[in-house]
């Protein structure tokens, strides 16, 4: 099937199926994600002419095209600042269609994987299986710019270019069904194939690292299949490709460069005659030795084990020296790094549990037949590694899927030898089939989807706003899940973000946003920015309790600090719904290791409230007591107390319809009270000078 017997250029050249089924494929996954734009139309979800990003991520590189941040010289970055200059287009809006974009572009790596194997039909359903399962879809769509399209697109691409280059000197199964053949002789073509593949590896680890430890793992299930699967007298050949492109790959440019000088040397025949030329011992000895000597096999390892420990989800972890604080884990808040079940993972795989088994399952038998296939192994273990490391790791799973489906199909379609002549036929259909049975089990989800903006377009405008007076070495203090977005529209750094967020970080930051005492929230703030925003470097080698009780000192007013950049906490109105786990984290036991939950409930039906009694009630339940309610509205706020009533405090925002209960620990908390209460109050404004009054959706204070 496919290009097993035919050089790929030429067999392109001489089939346009292949060139119309791949614009197919980039339009599929382009337009997929294309169709929902118009759900965009809501000023809410943009501000000053940007669209408000759906993952918290993006913004990462969006603040890294502005020159903030770590991000600034990643090439995520340096795209949006390149489109941004020949255009003039912001930032923002580049992201937002980005996606679509480089989704299409996955399809394209996908198509060339199934066209190497069972034709430009096969290649149709595995691009869009790769590009639309639920686990990618919904993780690439319209304003998720992020490197989820990396950590795809060049893993496909690079195994594609190293499967087009081994393919013809394989065997086409596991058995010796055809020694008879000659020996493989690659072309200048097929070299350039591998010399392709390790330049996108290494170019590929500067967008993300894990392009580098796939790239290396490919590489040695590579070397496996040339030692075991190679035609008779090919595997000499397999080697040499395979070194081109470890050179390419692992040692930079120098690489690189030795890796042109090889295939410009083969390609001018100047190193067949050396006696060495055919000789695999030759070629394993070069590929073993610089490996084991640099430690780069290792580094892949050790690369690997340290991915699994970022998702392990420990509920504490403690200093290395024993005897320190015992901080919070954050990935049993994280909602993608969650265990999921087998079910669960198969449905993410298609739409369809049954589906997604059956392709999945369709993989593993298929590389009975196509030893070739071993090459989308990592995507495989990756996919099934879901269940402990959450399911953002399905992702992977579409082109195996797909495949898997299409492959398995084809070759128990064989027993039918009377159809032989209708082959192209038959691929078409099932491949049509196939397609329609996972944009069917889409298609529901597609309907109920609407636009994720990360915050409202007030919280935003807060940051833009506040961003255009404040010093460029200022900190802007927000929970972490905004801190990537404050480092764009504010133009400075966080103190916690996306990637700067374990527990040594998130502890210290709960504990400003959960405290009751402004005295404590604000001179903890500035005991952190005193210490360069590192308070834990200095709690390393201190006793749990001495850190405690030097934390609670800082409740006490008068402590004295000079020389710091200024800081700024932010309060919005979206910590509320994250207040389950922002309370805990503050209120954690350092010395203990474990916390306790508050409680909270968002209401999501129709309620009636007595404000003379504070007597709340939902249809059909009995009447639950309040301590406080406060309605809040843009034009003022209705509060009332009951005290000794009960600890539940009702909280109603007229601006969104949205409405919490909570319990006194959230309520007391300075991300609330600094939110609603009145910022001319002398214990808020002794610590805090109000610079932006967005209220009730959002304030921003500096710390005094």
């Amino acid at each position: 099937m496919g290009f097993q017997d035919k050089n790929i250029s030429s067999w392109i050249a001489e089939n346009k199926l292949v060139l119309l089924l791949a614009v197919c494929s980039f339009a599929v996954a382009f337009g997929l994600r294309a169709m929902e734009y118009g759900s965009w139309s809501n000023p809410a979800y943009s501000v000053d002419g940007e669209y408000i990003m759906g993952t918290h991520d993006a913004y990462y590189w969006l603040a890294g095209a502005k020159g903030v941040g770590g991000a600034a010289s990643n090439p995520m970055s340096a795209l949006l600042r390149c489109l941004n200059s020949v255009t003039g287009v912001s930032y923002a809006n580049f992201a937002f269609w980005l996606p679509a974009v480089f989704a299409g572009l996955c399809a394209l790596a996908a198509f060339g994987w199934g066209v190497l194997l069972g034709g430009p039909w096969a290649g149709l359903t595995g691009a869009v299986y790769a590009t639309s399962i639920p686990a990618f879809y919904f993780r690439t769509r319209l304003s998720y710019y992020d490197t989820d399209l990396i950590t795809l697109f060049f893993p496909l691409f690079i195994s594609f270019l190293l499967g087009a280059y081994l393919l013809p000197g394989l065997r086409k199964n596991w058995l010796a069904d055809d020694e008879s053949k000659e020996p493989y002789r690659p072309t200048t073509l097929h070299y350039i194939y591998v010399l392709l593949g390790g330049a996108l590896t290494s170019y590929g680890a500067k967008w993300h690292g894990d392009v580098s430890t796939f790239g290396m793992i490919v590489f040695f299930i590579a070397i496996g299949l040339a030692l075991v699967c190679a035609r008779r007298d090919s595997r000499a050949a397999l080697l040499r490709g395979l070194l081109i492109y470890s050179c390419a790959a692992f040692w930079g440019l120098p690489g690189l460069a030795v890796s042109v000088l090889l295939v410009a040397a083969i390609h001018r025949n100047m190193l067949q005659s050396h006696r060495l030329y055919d000789n695999s011992f030759f070629y394993l000895a070069l590929l073993a030795l610089p490996m084991i000597f640099s430690g780069e096999a290792m580094s892949v390892f050790s690369g690997v084990f340290a991915k699994i420990g970022n998702y392990l989800k420990p509920v504490a972890a403690g200093s290395s020296a024993g005897i320190g604080p015992q901080y919070p884990g954050i990935a049993q808040s994280i909602i993608e790094a969650q265990n999921i079940e087998l079910n669960e993972l198969f449905f993410n795989m298609s739409g369809n549990a049954a589906l997604g088994l059956v392709g999945f399952a369709g993989y593993f038998i298929s590389i009975a037949f196509y030893p070739l296939l071993l090459l989308l192994l990592p995507f495989a273990a990756s996919t099934l590694a879901a269940m402990y490391l959450g399911a953002r790791f399905t992702m992977f799973g579409g082109i195996v899927t797909g495949l898997g489906l299409f492959l398995f199909l084809a070759v128990s379609l064989k027993i039918f030898q009377s159809l032989k002549n209708y082959k192209g036929f038959i691929n078409g259909v099932q491949s049509i089939v196939l397609i329609a049975l996972l944009i069917l089990n889409l298609v529901p989800h597609l309907a109920a989807m609407s636009p994720t903006p990360i915050m409202g377009a007030p919280h935003a405008k807060a940051l833009i706003e506040v961003g255009k007076k404040i010093k460029k070495d200022s900190t802007v203090w927000t929970w972490w899940d905004w801190g990537y977005a404050s480092m764009y529209y504010a133009g400075v750094n966080s103190f916690a973000n996306g990637g700067n967020h374990a527990g040594p970080v998130l502890y210290p930051l709960a504990l400003a946003l959960s405290t009751p005492s402004p005295v404590q929230s604000a001179q903890f703030i500035k005991y952190c920015a005193e210490h360069g925003n590192n308070p834990a470097d200095v709690w390393k080698d201190m006793p749990g309790q001495d850190v405690v009780r030097l934390i609670r000192s800082m409740a006490r007013p008068g402590i004295a600090f000079s020389g710091i950049p200024d800081q700024y906490l932010t309060v919005c109105w979206d910590n509320i719904r994250l207040a389950h786990w922002i309370v805990y984290y503050g209120d954690f036991d350092l010395v203990a290791g474990r916390g306790i939950h508050p409680e909270m409930a968002r209401i999501n039906e129709s309620f009636d409230m007595d404000l003379n009694i504070g007597r709340f009630a939902i249809k059909g339940h009995g009447p639950i007591p309040l301590s406080s309610y406060d309605i809040l509205r843009r034009a003022g706020a209705r509060h009332k107390s009951f005290p000794g009533i009960s600890d539940r405090h009702m909280l109603f925002n007229g601006n969104n319809e949205q409405a919490f209960m909570v319990d006194d620990r959230i309520y007391r908390s300075m991300m609330l009270q600094l939110l609603i209460a009145d910022p001319s109050s002398r214990i808020i404004k002794d610590n805090f000078e109000l610079v932006y009054d967005g209220y009730p959706m959002v304030r921003i204070y500096k710390v005094l």
